[in-house]
């Protein structure tokens, strides 16, 4: 998938921008608080209708605006183009179009045009909760199992009604509760089996990026954990009928795929507690890295790649490693650094197919 052209109107300290971006690789020039970390966010932003950065879409609307616009075209690998774009009020509303018609769902930009964006936070993936973990899988699944967006919105749907009748203030019966809970067990194993599907794959494309790539044969695993107690229940249905009179009293919902973990292990250890920072950030490249290699495979699709301050993220030889895959791959990318001169000279040889974009107090040049 290749983003051709953007325009962006009120994001952030970008008041108007347009730009038609290479199909491979592009650099966005600029020092601090220029705007092109918030480039980037627009086209997260076209892409899943949220940034990278803040889950609050009013943060991003320009000061003095009521309303911000991403506009842009794609270019799927049939060669088909498509029209894009998203807007955002100061109230909340968002408003989501494909070639001119009012999508009812944002998740149908996600599936234009994916994207995968790693910046200094996305470190967190190894080491904070397990909810990030989930998403990364969700996204994984969602873009190579056509039917795993309906499963998962099935479950998403149904786990709120039951944790509103919890968390009522009625007197709430076994028979409520089960009603929920065959409409979770129904949805929540096959999530929990695909899950576990995909878990499986992406520590074989984990270890061969690693590999190949960064050179190393350390033994990265994946452990990943169902959110009930498999070894006691080995079906969800289960544990649902077992735990009624428990979650009744909880008066919330504790098991299920919402509870599920993925623990990260490097050596048989998780990586958040025996990892440097350095070590941490190798684990988050290789991790997203496989899911584009797994992506290709699977669809022949590739997701576009946002990667801020990239120069400034990973040392030398690790740059090396990340430029070879990015010419391997047929990804476009966009880069951002603060000056051209902070760009490894391994970065502009082995991307020479590539421009170079300038940004100035919100201003591209």
């Amino acid at each position: 998938m290749r983003l051709t052209s953007l325009e962006v109107t009120n994001v952030r300290n970008l008041q108007s921008v347009s730009l038609n971006p290479h199909s491979r690789t592009n650099f966005i020039v600029g020092p601090n608080g220029s705007g092109k970390t918030s480039l980037l966010e627009s086209i997260s932003l076209l892409s899943n209708g949220r940034s990278f950065r803040s889950a609050d879409s009013k943060k991003l609307i320009a000061q003095g605006s009521d309303q911000l616009v991403v506009f842009g075209k794609v270019c799927a690998e049939s060669l088909k183009e498509s029209r894009l774009g998203i807007s955002k009020d100061s109230m909340g509303n968002t408003n989501a179009r494909l070639d001119g018609e009012r999508l009812s769902k944002v998740s149908v930009l996600a599936k234009m045009l994916p994207s995968i964006a790693i910046d200094t936070s996305s470190v967190e993936l190894i080491e904070g909760g397990p909810s990030l973990r989930r998403s990364m899988l969700d996204w994984g699944l969602f873009h190579v199992e056509h039917s795993y967006l309906d499963a998962w919105s099935q479950y998403r749907a149904a786990l709120r009604q039951k944790n509103a009748l919890l968390k009522s203030t009625a007197s709430v019966t076994a028979h409520q509760v089960n009603y929920w809970n065959a409409v979770l067990e129904r949805y929540g194993e096959r999530l929990d089996t695909e899950r576990m599907q995909y878990v499986d794959a992406l520590i074989v494309y984990t270890q061969r990026i690693f590999k190949h790539y960064f050179g190393s044969d350390v033994d990265i695993q994946f452990r990943y954990r169902a959110g009930w107690n498999r070894h006691e229940y080995p079906k969800f249905a289960d544990c649902l009928n077992s735990k009624v009179e428990s979650e009744i009293e909880r008066r919330s919902c504790v098991y299920g795929p919402h509870r599920a973990e993925l623990d990260i292990l490097w050596g048989g250890t998780l990586a958040k507690d025996i990892c440097s920072r350095g070590q941490k950030k190798l684990v988050l490249y290789g991790v997203r890295l496989a899911q584009i290699s797994l992506m290709l495979d699977r669809t022949g699709v590739s997701p576009v790649l946002l990667l801020d301050d990239l120069p400034a993220e990973m040392d030398k030889k690790n740059i090396e490693n990340v430029t070879q895959f990015l010419t391997e791959f047929p990804c476009q990318t966009f880069i951002t650094a603060i000056n051209e001169q902070s760009i490894d000279d391994t970065l502009l040889a082995g991307l020479m197919d590539h421009t170079m974009f300038h940004v100035e107090h919100g201003t591209l040049r």
